[in-house]
């Protein structure tokens, strides 16, 4: 785990019970490009309101796998809007969803470390049927349903080489941008994934 992550808070936050700590972080991992998205949106709305409920599940998130300073500052966040203090709340957030971001790349790597200590990577046959897959669903229009099924298969220790396309994938899957995701595997389908 990161430096800045207790996974001794984390695993008591999860009944001492190892799997399901480990679960808890995929889960944070999986959903954290989405809700970063979301935090940015609502802070550029001023949509406080809603912006108070999703910092109070993010800090939840954070302290659920023990990084316990992001928790802390979520909490300090969701408690000066509660408290209708607002003055430099969005300042802040921004900031916060930077470092929220950074702290989801942080649980990504170590997520694939274990599953390669484990033994979880990916052959290029399911690899391909996985991207068949998320295909059907994007032009079926269920970008959830794609997003869930990548977000399982970014999970494996892909290639180095597809690491741009797997940026280029999420943001598109993200976005709901349809052609942009058609594009990109295209790529993946062609070969020319750098």
């Amino acid at each position: 785990m990161p430096s800045y992550v207790d996974a001794e808070i984390g695993m008591r936050n999860c009944g001492d019970e190892e799997e399901q700590y480990r679960e808890a972080v995929r889960i944070v991992c999986r959903y954290g490009d989405e809700k970063k998205l979301q935090l940015l949106r609502l802070m550029q709305e001023r949509d406080y309101e809603k912006f108070l409920t999703e910092v109070h599940a993010l800090k939840n998130n954070f302290a659920t796998v023990g990084a316990m300073e992001l928790a802390h500052r979520a909490r300090e966040l969701e408690e000066r809007c509660r408290s209708g203090k607002r003055d430099g709340v969005i300042e802040d957030g921004l900031v916060l969803a930077e470092d929220y971001g950074s702290f989801i790349e942080d649980l990504k790597k170590t997520v694939k470390l274990i599953d390669k200590e484990e033994g979880l990577v990916a052959g290029d046959e399911e690899i391909a049927r996985s991207f068949e897959e998320i295909k059907a669903c994007v032009l079926e229009g269920r970008f959830d349903d794609a997003s869930d099924l990548f977000e399982v298969l970014a999970f494996f220790n892909l290639p180095k080489e597809m690491e741009s396309f797997i940026d280029e994938m999420r943001r598109g899957l993200l976005e709901e941008d349809k052609d942009g995701v058609l594009h990109a595997l295209g790529k993946f389908q062609t070969g020319g994934l750098t």
